[in-house]
C-alpha cells in the first residue's frame, strides 16, 4: 500500500496495465521519430516490436519484457514511496510556479505517475497518468514528472490556438516539446538534471527561451515559437 498525503496531487504509484499502455506509447513515439528522421539511439527491444504485425503479439513481447520486475512489485512499490515522500516536499511550489508560467490554474485534482520499465515515457491526459522510468533514482523520476506536467498545462489550455494558427500536429508536438525549456529557467532549483530536448528542437527552444527571457509572458512566447516554426517550415 502506497501513502500518501491528503493533499498531494500528483502520486507515484504501481501500476502493471499502464505499465504496458506506456509500452505502446513508448513504441509509437520511436516510430514517429524514425518516420521524421530524428536521430535517435536504436533500441533493441522497440526494433524487435516494430517488425511484429499485430498488437497482440506486442503485447505479449511487452508482458516478458515486464515480468522480472513485477516479481518484486514489493520492490517497485517501495521506490514509489520514496519518490512520493520526496515529491510531497516540492509539490505545492511547483504547482504554483506552473500556474504563474502558464497563467492558468492546474485543475488536475489527482494525477498519477506510473512507474515503468519501458525505454521512453509517455502519458495520456484524459486518463491524468503519466509514466516514468522505474530504473531511475527518485529525482530523475520527478524531473520527468515536471516534464509531462508541464505537457498537460499545454494541452489543455494552449492546443486550440496552435490549431488555429493552423500548425500541423507535427508542428503542435515540436513546440510543445521545446516549451519544456522552461523548465530550466524557473524550476533549475527544484530539479536535479536540466531538461535537454530533442536535438533537432535546438533552434526552437533557443527562440522559447530568448523570448521568455524577454518577456516572461507565455502568450507572447508561444506566438514567437509559432512564428519561427511556421516561417522555417518546420514539420
Amino acid at each position: 500500500m502506497i501513502k500518501m498525503t491528503s493533499s498531494q496531487i500528483v502520486v507515484f504509484v504501481v501500476d502493471k496495465e499502464r505499465d504496458i499502455a506506456n509500452h505502446f506509447i513508448a513504441l509509437r513515439s520511436y516510430k514517429r521519430n524514425k518516420e521524421r528522421g530524428f536521430q535517435q539511439q536504436k533500441n533493441e527491444n522497440l526494433e524487435r516490436l516494430s517488425e511484429l504485425d499485430s498488437d497482440e503479439k506486442v503485447q505479449i513481447e511487452i508482458e516478458k519484457i515486464m515480468e522480472p520486475y513485477y516479481k518484486k512489485e514489493d520492490k517497485l512499490i517501495s521506490l514509489a514511496q520514496d519518490i512520493n515522500e520526496e515529491w510531497i516536499k516540492i509539490e505545492k511550489d511547483f504547482i504554483q510556479r506552473l500556474e504563474r508560467v502558464h497563467k492558468n490554474s492546474f485543475s488536475s485534482i489527482q494525477v498519477k505517475g506510473v512507474l515503468s520499465s519501458a525505454s521512453r515515457f509517455g502519458y495520456k491526459q484524459d486518463e491524468e497518468w503519466f509514466a516514468t522510468n522505474m530504473f531511475n533514482n527518485k529525482f530523475l523520476c520527478m524531473d520527468t514528472a515536471m516534464h509531462e506536467l508541464m505537457h498537460f498545462m499545454f494541452h489543455r489550455y494552449y492546443d486550440k490556438v496552435c490549431e488555429e494558427k493552423g500548425l500541423s500536429s507535427e508542428q503542435m508536438w515540436d513546440v510543445k516539446e521545446s516549451f519544456t525549456a522552461l523548465l530550466n529557467l524557473e524550476f533549475g532549483d527544484l530539479r536535479f538534471q536540466a531538461d535537454k530536448g530533442y536535438p533537432p528542437h535546438t533552434k526552437l527552444r533557443e527562440v522559447i527561451k530568448t523570448s521568455w527571457e524577454k518577456e516572461s509572458d507565455f502568450d507572447k512566447t508561444l506566438e514567437a515559437a509559432i512564428m519561427f516554426v511556421k516561417s522555417n517550415n518546420v514539420v
